[in-house]
């Protein structure tokens, strides 16, 4: 399992970085082609988005996820994959035409102001669109297709950022160009995905199917909506008590923390297909243990790596206005590692007791509003990107506590805990009393608390020189293979 584990991580990280290394390049088109207040009406309207990515086609596609890779039948994969992209099809058609009716007033309750009402019927085809992208990739996924998955990703990218670089830096239209790349990105992306999926669907459509589908999937649906209000809750509640623009300097925040996501795809999208695969097997819990060791002494070190140059990374791909979220930044980097950091924890996929992951996504979208509202007023941006942490880190500790019961995983936690602490203590101590020094002086501090955070994951023997050898040797082989 941990050899098919390093083959497909790899496939999936290295396009992922690729692709969300040309996706960074977006924001130095996107902070000087559009002001904080207009990438804060994006933000919100990416936020709908999501919320229509959760609901629309009642998760489907988790159901097909869930289902084909146990199957070796080639018709019976056709028939559960194509019964959910017909599904899909009609479910985003009727999500369309409804919206666009009303595009004028739903604008006006996402961002309170009329005049981004126009972007707003651009959003809507985006949203659609990206409903197939969306499938597509998780039936890439999940046939053990990651070259494929690879490619449309790589895709993707790129041609976001070279018609975002057309519209908006040759032809200088401002947010509409921003909506319009997206919008063409997406569409040869899905036509892409289409192509390379073309064996795996047909003129199938089966009611038993779609109900054994969706017996599986609904529930994922108002846990899914929780999951949104507690990932995505800051920005409204932000635009709510401080303004549209402060909006939009937390989204080029969370932009730039996204890039914790390349520490988590290449774990995440291997990791799943394998346990559904191989979990009855008795070698699987330690397996599980050793890969999540790895991706926890990786996960951390990225954390406070990251956290101490993203001063520079803000003066290197943003404008002034931006400059103030450097200490937001580390805090969303913790909460999207601790937002994905459920697949670990198996238990509740395995045994399909998806009603706990509902519960769970109850408590958390409770505090994150709760600290959402209490910390804002007092911390600002800050404050929401605080609640947010919490929120996920409470969340995570409820799918530990169930998943173990349901599926026991060998696990160090104290080592864990540790490291955590002591990585959040330095990045704590950076901002506070470091950051203001001279360069020089910034330069030395940091490298000491990287080569201390280092020593303390051999010291915890979190790490060994024989594990990094063999980890090398691997990843080496699989490269040059």
């Amino acid at each position: 399992m941990i050899k098919s584990f390093v083959k497909d991580a790899l496939i999936y990280t290295l396009p992922t970085v690729l692709s969300r290394g040309i996706a960074i390049f977006l924001l130095p088109i996107y902070t000087r082609i559009a002001s904080p207040e207009e990438l804060g009406a994006l933000d919100l309207f990416l936020v709908f988005g999501n919320i229509i990515a959760f609901t629309v086609a009642l998760e489907i596609s988790q159901g097909v996820a869930r289902f084909i890779p146990e199957l070796s039948d080639i018709k019976q994969r056709l028939s559960y994959s194509s019964t959910g992209l017909y599904f899909t099809l009609f479910m985003y058609a009727l999500f369309f035409i409804t919206a666009s009716t009303f595009y004028v007033e739903l604008n006006h309750f996402i961002t309170g102001k009329s005049e981004y009402a126009p972007f707003f019927q651009l959003a809507l085809v985006f949203i659609a669109l990206h409903g197939f992208f969306y499938y597509f990739q998780n039936q890439l996924r999940f046939e053990g297709n990651s070259v494929g998955y690879a490619i449309v990703s790589v895709f993707y990218a790129a041609a976001n950022l070279a018609s975002a670089f057309v519209f908006g830096i040759v032809y200088d239209l401002g947010l509409t160009a921003i909506l319009y790349s997206m919008i063409v990105s997406v569409l040869l992306a899905s036509l892409l995905g289409l192509f390379l999926l073309r064996q795996s669907f047909g003129l199938v459509f089966k009611p038993g199917l779609l109900k054994q589908l969706l017996k599986f999937s609904i529930p994922l649906v108002p846990a899914s909506m929780l999951v949104f209000v507690s990932l995505y809750v800051d920005r409204y509640m932000i635009n709510m008590l401080i303004d549209l623009e402060s909006v939009g300097q937390y989204g080029v925040a969370v932009r730039l923390a996204s890039a914790a996501s390349l520490v988590m795809i290449g774990f995440q999208m291997a990791i799943t297909p394998l346990i559904y695969k191989h979990y009855n097997e008795h070698d699987t819990p330690q397996s599980l243990s050793v890969i999540f060791k790895y991706f926890v002494v990786f996960a951390v070190f990225f954390f406070l790596a990251y956290s101490l140059v993203a001063e520079e990374l803000l003066i290197l791909l943003t404008t002034p206005e931006f400059y103030i979220v450097a200490n937001v930044i580390p805090l969303l980097v913790l909460a999207l590692l601790f937002s994905n950091m459920y697949v670990f924890m198996p238990g509740i996929g395995i045994r399909k007791k998806t009603h706990l992951i509902f519960l769970i996504s109850i408590v958390a979208a409770v505090i994150n509003i709760v600290l959402n509202y209490a910390l804002i007023p007092v911390f600002g941006i800050q404050g929401a990107a605080l609640a947010t942490t919490i929120g996920y880190f409470i969340a995570f500790l409820f799918f530990i506590f169930f998943s173990q019961k349901l599926y026991y995983v060998p696990h160090k936690w104290l080592g864990y805990l540790v490291l955590f602490v002591i990585a959040s203590s330095f990045v704590y101590l950076y901002f506070g009393y470091f950051a203001e020094l001279n360069y020089f002086l910034t330069l030395v501090v940091r490298l000491l608390l990287v080569l201390t955070l280092i020593a303390l994951m051999f010291k915890l023997k979190l790490i060994t020189a024989l594990e990094l050898l063999t980890i090398k040797n691997a990843v080496m082989k699989k490269v040059y293979r």
